[in-house]
């Protein structure tokens, strides 16, 4: 791993300054710092998880793996929440990475149980099941099964009591001897793992330099490690002008925010040409997706919106109906196909995609966050694939099958109840009588495909990839807590269900 003139800034400090040096190749390197030096900063930068549009870390010069043979270089690493796909078990975590190996067109070292059973973990064991020594091993597993020429590791002893520590600090150690491969540490825990390394770095925050620590010199290393002291930010008084104009511009931002997502649909096709994809892999990410937004849950919730919306056309009308007396006798079976062509056309699209846009919409949202928030979508960086070939296409899918099944289910329970309500407040006329008028103005001699179906699904198809697009651009923002996932969320159902109102806005104007 080599580096030439390096250097990063984080919001304006300057963390590494022109640093050039080489990480030996086979060896175990060891690179610790202060709290707050920057450690995780310069791991994501080694590994190529820097986004090119973050405003707030940059970074000049270059960090490249020099390889010895022709073989493309990539680096693989362990990170410090794991990164596991908890929707998979031990055996599919490890196959995912074999699947996108460095080069897939020789035959893999080893198969997903031998990795396994070599780092001692249950292949059926799921993610949500392990201790955290039992996630590491896996961890570990999945990252060498993709072949890397580098793996970093980052605070791998981070959260785990004394005894298990060692344990992985000894795993570490006999991983890296049997597979020969460079490995470059990052943490805090000197005192466990430079037991195990072969060189140790220091990042030193006040000469703002990478510089190597002597051996000798281990043993006095703590007077090394300097806290990097949280520059103070002066408060600043908020006036209501201030939080207009702050809330103004947010709504900017946000509008900002949605018009890249749509837009960002072009670039998707690119984006998974460009990176390692596998269409098995991809089916299996839109079969789980669309468990999660079109799922059975999500039929009832839409079954309930369709009962509502049936309930409420048809007995409000009648039960309000002006000089019932001798109005509804001649207007009853104008009323009917009214009602009918309101469902149909306008209440039922209108209302299920809103509901959709809420409830699935936010549901994409928070896994794509949680997977960001997670690591799981470095981890899938790592491993050459674009996010957007495993989280985006899926979602793009998923949607467009989606939007229209539920909003078909809503009509469906909507004309059931509009019937059984009808016939409970009408027993005179029967159902062959709202059978006969019901639909009166939706249908053209064709069946089942009722006048202004090619509207009705052309407004649910534009909705189901408008909300597809939001939730997914929404959860790939960066997230530093649990918090940030939240406010994506949020933002997924403000802007989304805007958009919806937006589109049956515009295609009604034209429609009618």
């Amino acid at each position: 791993m080599q580096l030439d003139d390096v250097s990063i800034d984080v919001g304006g400090r300057t963390l590494l300054r022109d640093v050039s040096l080489v990480i030996p190749a086979g060896e175990l390197t060891v690179i610790i710092g202060g709290s707050g030096a920057g450690k995780s900063v310069l791991l994501r930068s080694i590994a190529g998880l820097l986004d090119a549009d973050d405003d707030v870390i940059r970074r000049r010069g270059s960090m490249r793996v020099v390889a010895h043979d022709d073989r493309p270089a990539r680096i693989g690493i362990v990170f410090q929440n794991f990164a596991l796909f908890d929707e998979w078990n031990a055996r599919d975590n490890v196959q995912f990475a074999i699947d996108h190996r460095t080069d897939r067109s020789c035959e893999p070292v080893k198969s997903a149980a031998e990795w396994l059973d070599e780092l001692r973990v249950d292949p059926a064991a799921r993610p949500s099941t392990m201790s955290g020594g039992q996630k590491q091993r896996l961890a570990i597993a999945r990252t060498l099964a993709a072949q890397p020429n580098v793996v970093l590791y980052d605070e791998p002893t981070s959260g785990l009591d004394r005894a298990t520590g060692h344990e992985v600090a000894a795993l570490i150690a006999t991983t890296h001897r049997t597979h020969s491969q460079t490995s470059i540490v990052v943490t805090h825990d000197y005192d466990t793992l430079l037991r195990i390394a072969d060189h140790c770095l220091l990042l030193d925050s006040a000469s703002q330099t990478l510089r190597k620590i002597p051996k000798t010199q281990w043993p006095t290393i703590e007077s090394e490690l300097k806290p990097v002291a949280a520059r103070a930010v002066k408060p600043i008084a908020a006036s209501l002008k201030t939080n207009v104009i702050a809330i103004g511009d947010e709504f900017v931002r946000g509008l900002g925010h949605a018009v890249r997502a749509l837009g960002g649909i072009v670039t998707v096709p690119v984006q998974i040409a460009t990176s390692a994809f596998s269409w098995a892999w991809a089916w299996r990410f839109f079969v789980h997706t669309m468990r999660l937004i079109g799922g059975p849950s999500s039929w009832g919730y839409l079954a309930m919106a369709g009962g509502i919306i049936g309930f409420t056309a048809t007995y409000f009308t009648f039960r309000f109906l002006p000089f019932q007396s001798y109005s509804k006798p001649l207007l009853i079976e104008d009323l009917l196909g009214s009602i009918g062509f309101a469902m149909y056309r306008i209440l039922v699209p209108v209302l299920s995609t809103v509901l959709i846009a809420a409830r699935c919409g936010a549901a994409m949202a928070a896994d794509v966050g949680v997977k960001r928030y997670g690591s799981q979508v470095d981890a899938i960086r790592t491993l050459g694939c674009s996010p957007a070939g495993y989280l985006a296409l899926p979602a793009m899918i998923a949607f467009l099958v989606a939007t229209p099944l539920l909003n078909w289910i809503a009509f469906e329970v909507a004309r059931v109840v509009s019937l059984v309500c009808f016939v409970a407040t009408h027993p005179e006329y029967g159902p062959q009588f709202w059978q006969m008028h019901f639909y009166r103005n939706l249908d053209d001699g064709n069946g089942w495909w009722f006048r202004g179906s090619a509207w009705v699904l052309a407004k649910t198809l534009l909705c189901g990839v408008g909300i597809a697009a939001i939730s997914y651009d929404r959860g790939m923002i960066a997230k530093e807590s649990a918090g940030d996932v939240s406010r994506c969320i949020t933002s997924t159902v403000l802007w989304s269900t805007l958009y919806v109102l937006v589109v049956h806005f515009v295609i009604a104007l034209i429609e009618f």
